[in-house]
């Protein structure tokens, strides 16, 4: 069956970064708080507080894959979009689908993926448009990256215990798109106000640039909201970065809490043929189309490297 109904979802990971962008962002030059937020203990205590809402899923049609699939596959991966998988996921609490699309040869299992993105507050999925996995591009290497102009998130290795990852990525998405028009949030007055209050900041890879200390703030301002007892229950001194956390929680709300119903930011990515070997499509038609896609995009990922 083609699906032709799909959905989308979206961006962002951290710790021991090689960035890329699309502007040139400076190393913060606060320091890094002490003892810092331990960032490494917070997925069982996330885990066990963030239940997996109940959901089923379908694959699509051999032949169709949303155009960003296609295009990360082919252009940012080195892979062949011949051998990406996709799928329809339902969750009981939002009446759209989102997609999911998976190298074959990923070690994330697409049961992983659901259970993971799951567990995600729904109106912070809602941020997301689609989410895709890929294998490791060196042993022991993980990646994410977001494409934050569109809510699309990218996982390279086994994320899967990980999952405050999934809340640092969907951080990118949001810093891009609390006011779109007027760039990333993390380098607003407002923003940068909150920050100087502070005379910290939360760890060594927040200090990397202004976009990546929001994102860090998100996880903080989101397991304060999750966890009982909050920020303060893991890290005695919370209050060297508290102007930063609480400007998260003012501006993404009950993003940050379980509950509440879904209201997808972004439309349906539109569907593309994998490849005149599918059949779908001619050589030339394909290579026009794809080649336009990609000379129309202006937006890069910021890319978080993950040492396990």
């Amino acid at each position: 069956m083609r699906n032709i109904a799909a959905r989308t979802v979206w961006t962002a990971l951290a710790l021991s970064l090689s960035l890329q962008g699309t502007g040139v962002l400076a190393e913060l030059d606060k320091p890094i708080m002490d003892p810092a937020v331990p960032f490494d203990q917070m997925d069982t205590n996330l885990y066990n507080h963030l239940k997996s809402t109940p959901s089923t899923y379908e694959a699509w049609e051999y032949g169709w894959l949303p155009a960003r699939c296609h295009d990360v596959a082919e252009s940012w991966e080195n892979k062949s979009p011949y051998d990406m998988e996709v799928y329809n996921v339902f969750y009981e609490d939002c009446d759209r689908p989102w997609v999911i699309c998976r190298h074959k040869d990923a070690p994330m299992s697409i049961e992983k993926m659901i259970d993971n993105f799951g567990r995600l507050p729904v109106r912070l999925r809602s941020l997301v448009r689609v989410q895709l996995a890929f294998p490791e591009r060196g042993a022991g290497q993980l990646l994410a990256y977001a494409f934050s102009d569109l809510g699309d998130i990218v996982f390279t290795g086994d994320m899967y215990p990980y999952i405050r990852f999934w809340f640092h990525e969907i951080g990118h998405i949001r810093d891009a798109n609390v006011n779109a028009s007027a760039g990333d949030y993390s380098a607003s007055d407002a923003w940068l106000t909150d920050y100087d209050e502070d005379d910290y900041i939360c760890d060594a890879y927040a200090k990397t640039n202004n976009a990546e200390n929001f994102a860090q703030e998100v996880v903080v301002a989101a397991y304060d909201k999750i966890v009982p007892g909050g920020i303060a229950g893991l890290v005695p001194n919370y209050e060297d970065i508290y102007n930063q956390f609480v400007n998260v929680q003012e501006v993404m709300r009950d993003e940050l809490c379980p509950g509440g119903a879904c209201d997808r930011l972004f439309e349906d990515d539109h569907i593309v043929c994998v490849g005149p070997d599918a059949g779908c499509v001619t050589e030339r038609d394909h290579i026009v189309a794809r080649d336009a896609r990609l000379a129309a995009r202006s937006s890069e990922p910021r890319i978080c490297e993950f040492q396990h």
